[in-house]
């Protein structure tokens, strides 16, 4: 028995490296083929963990009839049935058969039925992977605690793994739930981290200097990022310049300290987009990242702002493109109705909206949040905390800070963005433009 996990260890190790003990537990549970796998086994830790790539390659190497399902792109529970029936079966959908599936299933007793009929021939052991198993938890409510004991209601020499990014605790239902074997896959270390990124080392560079840079990188970027693969994709942008001053001859190779004083500004300020996969000083990848986010509403979209948040911002919007003297009569709610008179005020040529934000008072801004907003909310800390955060993410700018007033601040977006964030919380923001009034 040892000589076969250390047979497996040697195997897999050329590929997958830090990773040597949880593969060997994985392999105890489910690789000894004299003894019997257990039923089901729950895997999770942080993204870019190597939770898929060790399950994948242990049961590429075990050679069992295995079927991976990715829970986002099976998205109700038959599809998973019918995904699982097909590759457990080796049924391929295509042209001749019309595309057709193994068998149609709707209901998981159908499924139990139909997969022992597709499995009799076959003698090796079956593992059912499902990947981002979180989806689960929004589909039917049987569907998750039969998974869990499939190999109990199929009678089969099965194991179901259950692979997620979050805790056994959050799938807890009403209906009670057996309890899987749980592995944790813990984020890989500093020492870890720095082997694994090791492994993309340019050929034509000495394996201490290389060495050098990553030590450099990841003191910048290791406390704000564990993602393996955004760790890998921005060391090797930054990598780029950080040799251009030793190919132009500027600075000897063996120079680390005058190294980090000419890397150390471009990291910091890469570190600001470590998740948009692009450099602050790469133009073309800028041009490409545009490109990518053309649309305003996905970049809208992709700031998740506090409910709290977003009013803060229409609130800043409404406050930089309207003029302040109609404040009163745009936001003030009057208990009794007044008279019109019948004056004609001429607005100017362009609109208040195409000729840039203007500067607005901290006090302004919050009295137009608590006018616009229908609940009454309390002026907070956590709240207030909310304009810095936006200022970092260049949502508004701060302008005037020698003021005796106080600062003063601009808002940054696009009447397009402003209307889709006032879209996510039902909130039409022309009705207290001035220019549309």
């Amino acid at each position: 028995m040892k000589k076969t996990m250390e047979k497996c260890l040697k195997s897999l190790g050329q590929k997958i490296i830090c990773r040597d003990n949880l593969i060997k537990c994985l392999f105890s549970l489910i690789g000894f083929s004299d003894e019997e796998m257990v039923q089901s086994i729950f895997v999770y830790g942080h993204t870019a963990s190597g939770k898929s790539l060790v399950i994948e390659s242990l049961l590429a190497y075990l050679k069992y009839n295995v079927c991976i399902i990715n829970c986002v792109e099976c998205y109700s529970s038959k599809l998973i049935y019918e995904h699982i029936l097909n590759d457990l079966s080796m049924h391929e959908m295509n042209s001749k058969n019309n595309f057709t599936v193994y068998q149609k299933c709707d209901n998981m007793m159908d499924f139990i039925t139909y997969l022992q009929i597709a499995v009799q021939n076959d003698k090796r052991r079956i593992v059912i992977v499902f990947d981002k198993c979180d989806r689960l938890r929004d589909m039917d409510v049987n569907l998750l605690p039969a998974l869990v004991r499939l190999r109990e209601l199929t009678g089969l020499d099965l194991c179901t793994i259950f692979v997620s990014d979050i805790v056994w605790e959050k799938y807890y239902s009403k209906n009670g739930l057996l309890n899987p074997i749980k592995i944790h896959f813990p984020q890989y270390t500093r020492e870890d981290m720095l082997k694994v990124l090791f492994l993309y080392k340019p050929k034509d560079y000495e394996d201490g200097f290389y060495v050098n840079y990553l030590n450099l990188f990841l003191s910048v970027f290791l406390r704000c990022c564990r993602d393996c693969n955004e760790l890998r994709y921005m060391a090797k942008i930054n990598f780029d310049k950080y040799v251009e001053p030793v190919e132009s001859g500027k600075i000897d190779k063996n120079d680390v300290r005058s190294l980090w004083r000419n890397i150390s500004g471009i990291l910091k300020s890469n570190l600001e987009v470590v998740y948009l996969r692009v450099s602050t000083d790469d133009s073309e990848q800028r041009t490409k990242l545009c490109q990518e986010i053309e649309s305003t509403t996905k970049l809208a979209l992709s700031f998740e702002l506090p409910f709290y948040a977003k009013y803060m911002l229409i609130a800043a919007y409404l406050a930089s493109y309207n003029p302040a003297k109609d404040d009163k009569r745009l936001f003030v709610k009057r208990s009794s109705k007044k008279k019109r008179r019948n004056t004609v005020t001429k607005k100017p040529a362009k609109l208040n909206t195409q000729l840039g934000p203007k500067a607005f008072t901290l006090d302004r801004m919050l009295a137009i949040f608590y006018a616009i907003l229908d609940e009454k909310v309390g002026l907070t800390a956590n709240l207030l905390a909310q304009i810095p955060t936006m200022c970092q993410l260049r949502l508004l700018s701060i302008v005037g800070d020698n003021n005796l007033d106080g600062p003063k601040y601009k808002c940054c977006v696009s009447y397009d963005f402003i209307v889709i964030i006032s879209k996510t919380v039902g909130f039409n923001v022309r009705n207290y433009l001035y220019d549309f009034i």
